[in-house]
């Protein structure tokens, strides 16, 4: 390495702390020249330096800022950490002074990179690790840019062709893997549906935890789609509110009712919202991406509620049964949850090609699974069909 690099290795934007990483040649003499340790007994950084040393000081030319200093490279090539305060104009200022004293900035990829030999399956995770929207979904991504998809591919691909069996199971895995993949920067689409007033609105803001969705007892009063971002068991999902299922004549109405009709229709998942103190209305759409609910189990029940077999029972005035929907939803959108260490196709591309090679293999085209896996392993950005 014969430069010196330098990048802001946190997130961009406002934070109470930043992190700069310096590494290269002139890691340490740059380090030397710019901070001060915050100490009665010495006035400049010891001559020898070890990995783990930390020091409190002011790092800066003409206008300095309070950081905390890490040692973490001392050789073959040397590596220091700078925390300081994580306003956009300090990281720059700092940033523009190690420019000055012979440094080349760089993006946080091109920095890692230099750390380790470059890693595609590493490369790839980490570009969308900064869109996870939850904290399990980034742990996922986190596992990946350890290339467990890649081990998986390998290993199917070394299996002799006469083990059908076991191809199958490491393929199947992958497949039946790939929904999380689509959603660990993208939320499940999930909808709210049902009759005028059986609650939606309601249910929704409990779920969420917070007044979202206006509450009224005339009908029609909600006439778009409205949506909130809620993580479930880790799992991020967007709910849709929709407006009530009825026939009327208002045009502006209608429109909010055929809005709901196509959100329920394209949703991951569709929560039809039964009134337990009125007649039920029942859904019209695919029962596999139904989840039924009952709501108003407060109330006194205006019908038989054991017709509606395996619904959940739920007061979103009162709370009662929300966590048990809670727990239902996060099951019916990820059925069999990977491990840590499980392969998963964690972009849209590598999930479209799994289930490709999944669906060349049931279908006995040995050859055409092989050649989309191949494609898969010698350019993981991409695939070939």
């Amino acid at each position: 390495m014969t430069e010196t690099l330098a990048t802001r290795l946190t997130p961009p934007g406002i934070a109470a702390i930043a992190t700069i990483g310096l590494r290269g040649p002139a890691a340490l003499q740059m380090a030397r020249g710019l901070f001060r340790p915050r100490t009665n007994s010495r006035r400049e950084l010891p001559d020898r330096l070890e990995p783990g040393q930390i020091w409190l000081g002011r790092f800066g030319a003409e206008a300095a800022d309070e950081v905390v200093l890490a040692i973490k490279q001392a050789e073959p090539v040397p590596w220091v950490e700078v925390h300081c305060h994580g306003g956009q104009l300090v990281v720059a200022l700092l940033l523009d002074t190690l420019v000055q004293r012979g440094a080349r900035t760089c993006n946080a990829l091109e920095f890692l990179d230099s750390l380790t030999p470059r890693n595609p399956w590493r490369d790839l995770a980490q570009r969308r690790l900064p869109h996870a929207p939850t904290t399990r979904t980034a742990a996922l991504l986190l596992s990946q840019c350890d290339g467990h998809l890649g081990t998986v591919l390998e290993m199917i691909l070394s299996l002799p062709e006469g083990q059908p069996e076991a191809t199958e199971a490491l393929l199947g895995a992958l497949a039946r893997h790939a929904p999380v993949g689509r959603h660990l920067v993208e939320p499940w689409q999930v909808t709210v549906a049902g009759a005028p007033n059986v609650g939606k609105s309601s249910l929704v803001n409990a779920l969420a935890g917070y007044q979202r969705s206006i509450v009224s007892p005339t009908p029609g009063t909600t006439r778009d789609v409205v949506t909130t971002a809620i993580a479930l068991d880790g799992w991020p999902v967007e709910l849709a509110d929709t407006a009530g299922l009825r026939q009327v004549s208002g045009a502006l109405e209608g429109q909010g009712i055929e809005r709901a009709r196509t959100a329920a229709a394209t949703a991951d998942l569709c929560l039809w919202v039964l009134d337990a103190s009125a007649e039920p209305l029942w859904p019209d759409v695919s029962p596999q991406g139904v989840l039924l609910l009952v709501n108003k189990t407060d109330l006194p029940p205006a019908w038989d509620l054991s017709r509606a077999a395996g619904a959940v029972h739920v007061s979103a005035r009162t709370g009662a049964g929300i966590p048990e929907l809670c727990d239902a939803i996060a099951r019916r959108l990820v059925p069999d949850p990977p491990g840590p260490r499980d392969g998963i196709p964690f972009t849209p591309e590598l999930c479209d090609a799994i289930e490709q090679a999944y669906a060349h293999l049931t279908a006995g085209r040995i050859d055409e699974t092989r050649y989309v896996l191949t494609g898969l392993l010698g350019s993981p950005g991409g695939a070939r069909r």
